[in-house]
């Protein structure tokens, strides 16, 4: 895939491949096909296998859970799907386009044969995976302390 400089600055600036070399992030979307989705396709869906992870470069998706409740809502440029490629398990969420998307994807054989040739772009990846999963954590525990505070007070239980 051909990179234009614009394009590998952004894609510098996503967490996940912070601190990777020019050349790492080169070497990385060498690998990358670009796909375009539909606005209302289904990327991905929860509880499939997470054989490859998505770098939205144009457009907007939006996060289900498995009762297709928005859990979040991703605008380009970003990573999807980094976590489940890396980690080996399965989708978490199901993933749909909220508008046309263009995306970079990444399937896992080629990026695993990656990894193993640069042990310095594995460990990178993986510590910026663990990063970027930490703050979804926090981003999440602040959401959930938003909706308990909406809902006031729990009542304390009947004593009957």
């Amino acid at each position: 895939m051909n990179l234009t400089p614009g394009l590998l600055s952004s894609l510098q600036k996503l967490r996940l491949f912070t601190d990777l070399s020019p050349t790492q992030v080169k070497r990385m979307f060498g690998i990358c096909k670009q796909e375009v989705f539909a606005a209302d396709s289904v990327l991905c869906r929860a509880g499939d296998d997470s054989d490859l992870m998505y770098v939205i470069i144009s457009g907007s998706v939006d996060i289900l859970g498995t009762h297709d409740l928005q859990l979040a809502h991703e605008k380009a440029v970003t990573t999807i799907g980094e976590t489940g490629l890396l980690s080996g398990e399965c989708r978490a969420a199901s993933v749909r386009a909220s508008t046309d998307v263009s995306a970079l994807v990444i399937r896992k054989r080629p990026l695993l044969q990656l990894m193993q040739d640069d042990s310095a772009l594995a460990i990178r990846l993986y510590r910026n995976a663990m990063v970027l999963v930490r703050q979804k954590l926090i981003a999440a525990d602040e959401r959930l302390e938003r909706v308990l505070r909406d809902q006031g007070p729990a009542e304390p239980p009947s004593s009957s």
